[in-house]
């Protein structure tokens, strides 16, 4: 198995896995089972339907965290932090989550026929104008991701770390 394929494969495994424990954990201690938050007469499908919505980032961030540990592993924590609160969760995990959240608020009433381009367009931008919004709301549950995915990344960095000789080795055997 190459090594990108097992940093992917640790990187969407441990991050579900973290990931819905820690829902789950919250979920328990948390005053009215609130993890998540939600704003005023917003539909809460997320709440609903947890699981896929943690999936989302958990899928984006194996493939990030796949291509950018070497990179990630020499930044300061506040490097680290800022990475992944802003570029992962807000700018690239949003539009997403708005685009899944838009297709169950249209399950939830009709579909009407432009349906996918109404769910790409008017979800994602939702999801970059409110998502942020809704990270900010899920605070306990979104600064205990945040430190998960900063350890995961320094942990797939130790454990799938290339060095020189050995890269050397590898492009000499495939030539």
């Amino acid at each position: 198995m190459s090594l990108i394929l097992k940093r992917l494969l640790f990187h969407w495994t441990a991050s579900f896995v973290l990931a819905t424990s820690a829902f789950y954990l919250l979920w328990v201690i948390m005053p009215n089972n609130y993890v998540f938050g939600a704003l005023m007469r917003m539909s809460a499908y997320h709440v609903e339907h947890t699981l896929l919505f943690i999936s989302i980032p958990c899928f984006l961030y194996g493939i990030i965290a796949t291509l950018v540990t070497e990179r990630f592993s020499k930044l300061k924590i506040i490097g680290r932090i800022l990475l992944t609160v802003i570029v992962l969760t807000v700018l690239m995990i949003s539009p997403f989550g708005g685009m899944l959240w838009y297709y169950y608020d249209m399950k939830a009433g009709f579909f009407p026929e432009d349906w996918v381009e109404k769910v790409i367009r008017l979800g994602f931008e939702w999801g970059l104008e409110i998502g942020w919004l809704v990270v900010a709301i899920s605070v306990t549950y979104n600064i205990i991701g945040s430190i998960c995915w900063c350890f995961l990344m320094k942990k797939g960095s130790e454990l799938f770390k290339i060095d020189k000789d050995e890269l050397q080795t590898f492009k000499t055997e495939k030539e």
